[in-house]
């Protein structure tokens, strides 16, 4: 979810089939927010793309049509995780190694994904890419977002009436 910049409901309705080869990587085709077909892509990181394969080796044989990542629980053995079950696996991640936050959701490693592209460099429109958002205004959030960050205004009204 972190490198690619995936949302909960993306990861939820993958398939193992949906991984497919294109141009020597492995692309993962997702069904994004409001879409009913699996037509948008992410390239997968090669570091990703191994660990979800030992992943799925340590699964075992399983279908092209089931889910990519799948419960292990007595209930829902081997179906598809839902955006909850997702959103705790986060929240759970993100307690074990310190950060305990209401704030901190899944969705915050796409918020995350998006300011560490931006910070290596990448062109808005190429975060606009990976992130598959329709209108650039709103990957132009996470540049404000940058921007603001950078804008040390506070530090500069403190001099002026500290000095």
């Amino acid at each position: 979810m972190m490198t690619c910049g995936l949302r909960t409901v993306e990861v939820s309705r993958a398939n193992i089939g949906d991984m497919v080869n294109s141009y020597g990587r492995t692309a993962l085709y997702v069904q994004g927010k409001g879409r009913t077909d699996r037509r948008e892509c992410v390239m997968l990181p090669l570091a990703v793309e191994a660990m979800i394969k030992e992943y799925l080796e340590a699964r075992g044989n399983v279908d092209a049509n089931a889910p990519l990542f799948a419960g292990i629980g007595n209930r829902n053995k081997g179906g598809r995780l839902t955006t909850d079950t997702i959103s705790r696996i986060v929240k759970k991640a993100f307690k074990g190694v310190g950060l305990n936050s209401k704030r901190l959701t899944a969705h915050s490693l796409r918020h995350s994904a998006a300011t560490a592209m931006l910070l290596a460099g990448m062109e808005l429109t190429q975060v606009q890419q990976v992130l598959r958002h329709k209108n650039i205004n709103t990957t132009l959030v996470y540049s404000h977002h940058l921007d603001r960050l950078k804008n040390h205004a506070e530090d500069a009204a403190a001099s002026a009436f500290l000095a």
